[in-house]
């Protein structure tokens, strides 16, 4: 998780804590809730980066997807007991 401090002016504050008090709100909360807000405008956009998979990468998964496709993959139902057997 990253964390930011801001440094807001009184005005700003006070719009913020008005816009806030709306919803029951308080001063971070509203901050959280108008950033969650951009972010999803962001990502409906659909302007997210693309970044390269190295090609080892690639075909691992690729090889991973076509072991599954043919049934040769199983469920883990408790990851304790899967990683304590292997």
């Amino acid at each position: 998780m990253t964390k930011v401090q801001l440094s807001l002016t009184p005005e700003e504050a006070a719009i913020l804590i008005g816009y806030g008090d709306q919803f029951g709100y308080s001063l971070p909360k509203t901050i959280k809730f108008m950033i969650s807000k951009a972010t999803e405008s962001v990502v409906r956009s659909g302007s997210l980066p693309v970044y390269d998979l190295p090609d080892s990468l690639e075909k691992r998964g690729l090889q991973a997807l076509k072991e599954h496709r043919a049934g040769k993959t199983s469920e883990v139902k408790n990851f304790a007991e899967y990683f304590d057997s292997i």
